[in-house]
């Protein structure tokens, strides 16, 4: 399989992002989307690492720089990732989503993503 970011704060810092009023004219970026999408990638960095998801990895920083690639998830991190990230992010993707409630929202991906592997 190709190899991908799975952690990107770089790619999320570069997006333009553009606002407009209730008559369509564009108002000034005041950065929540920004702040909000790293947010969530930080959570996501630090979950993995936390539970041993990421090889090699022991802490993360969050830094702007920060990118985790595919490659450097261990099998499990692999698999988790293809199991459940794309839902996590779309649950919450609302500006406002508390950085407990992501983490909450990851544990219960978790547990989720290992109760078939439970005896």
């Amino acid at each position: 399989m190709t190899d991908f970011k799975v952690v990107n704060v770089p790619g999320m810092l570069s997006v333009p992002v553009k606002s407009y009023d209730k008559h369509g004219n564009e108002i000034p970026d005041d950065g929540e989307w920004h702040r909000h999408t790293v947010t969530t990638q930080y959570v996501l960095a630090e979950f993995l690492v936390a539970k041993g998801l990421v090889d090699g990895v022991f802490s993360v920083d969050r830094k702007p720089d920060l990118i985790i690639m595919r490659s450097q998830l261990s099998p499990a991190g692999q698999a988790f990732v293809r199991a459940s990230s794309d839902k996590w992010l779309r649950f919450i993707d609302r500006i406002g989503t508390t950085e407990a409630t992501m983490m909450q929202k990851l544990e219960r991906r978790w547990r989720t993503f290992n109760e078939p592997n439970a005896s």
